[in-house]
């Protein structure tokens, strides 16, 4: 089983909607196709966190963010290109510095919804539980 770190981000505009990201079916490594996330991805050896944090939101959306305190740390078991993996997401609340979203290829979509609705969307494990956390933060 592979063991992967990943930096996740719950990205707040000054008027406290977050932003949500949809993985679209060309992610090479997805494993949740048309479901929403948050920005952020794997840690690579040797790269502080918050570094890994700041370069994956800019990469997946082009957004830049002050990162924040965390918010709280889960496990996700996900099978990537038939092989089994373990997740471990330290997930952060971010500060968004600017609002213009360009969108990587491994999402299609993206949406900033207010913390207390997502219209029916269907989240990423352990999301709603993390959006949840963050609003006592923000």
């Amino acid at each position: 089983m592979k063991l992967f770190v990943a930096a996740k981000a719950v990205v707040v505009r000054p008027d406290g909607k977050i932003l949500l990201l949809r993985e679209s079916g060309s992610y090479d490594e997805g494993s949740k196709e048309g479901s929403w996330d948050v920005p952020g991805g794997r840690i690579n050896p040797g790269e502080v966190v918050t570094d890994a944090l700041i370069r994956e939101v800019q990469e997946e959306c082009g957004l830049s963010i002050s990162s924040s305190q965390i918010i709280e740390v889960f496990d996700h078991f996900a099978k990537i290109h038939d092989e089994d993996c373990h997740i471990v997401g330290i997930y952060f609340l971010a500060r968004v510095l600017n609002d213009i979203v360009t969108l990587s290829s491994d999402h299609d979509a993206f949406e900033w919804v207010d913390p207390t609705n997502f219209d029916g969307k269907m989240l990423v494990s352990n999301i709603g539980i993390v959006i949840d956390k963050s609003r006592e933060l923000i």
